[in-house]
């Protein structure tokens, strides 16, 4: 009881998703025994994962994206699929994507589909990265900042570097 208390300020939801983190934990560190190293490795990934999942405001649903858009699941899927969204499958199969791609008008930001072309990458964990990371010739900027103030070509060539030469 002690922990939810700690974290209650941040709200429920924190709480869950400290219990989730305790409960991966466990099952790695049963899967591990006693290599230590390894324990603290897959923990620092999976902390990290969670920072993606939550940067930013966190994700919603295919059905929520369908809702702001206008349009079908199925073509949020296809969005997705074409690489104009970014999404992350989550254990139980569903794909969430992150609230930081829309404005607030729940449209994606202008150039995220066309970052995500330039950088050709091969993973929505690749591409969460790309977008949340400063980067040094963007003067500590992130991509995403960029989006948001409407440097869309800006973005786009960071992208295209990005790709070519690892930003």
């Amino acid at each position: 009881m002690a922990l939810k208390t700690v974290i209650k300020p941040n709200g429920h939801k924190a709480y869950v998703l400290f219990s989730h983190v305790v409960q991966v934990m466990a099952a790695i560190t049963r899967q591990l025994g006693a290599d230590s190293s390894g324990r603290r490795l897959l923990a620092r990934g999976v902390l990290a994962r969670r920072r993606l999942e939550e940067a930013e405001g966190g994700a919603i649903t295919t059905e929520e994206v369908a809702a702001n858009l206008g349009v079908t699941r199925q073509a949020v899927d296809a969005r997705r699929q074409r690489g104009q969204l970014v999404a992350w499958r989550t254990n139980d199969k569903k794909w969430r994507f992150p609230t930081w791609q829309f404005g607030s008008n729940g449209l994606p930001l202008k150039g995220v589909a066309e970052c995500i072309e330039a950088t050709r990458l091969d993973n929505e964990w690749s591409a969460m990265i790309f977008f949340l990371s400063a980067g040094e010739s963007l003067g500590g900027s992130r991509p995403l900042d960029l989006l948001r103030q409407g440097e869309t070509e800006q973005a786009t060539d960071y992208a295209k570097r990005y790709y070519r030469h690892g930003a």
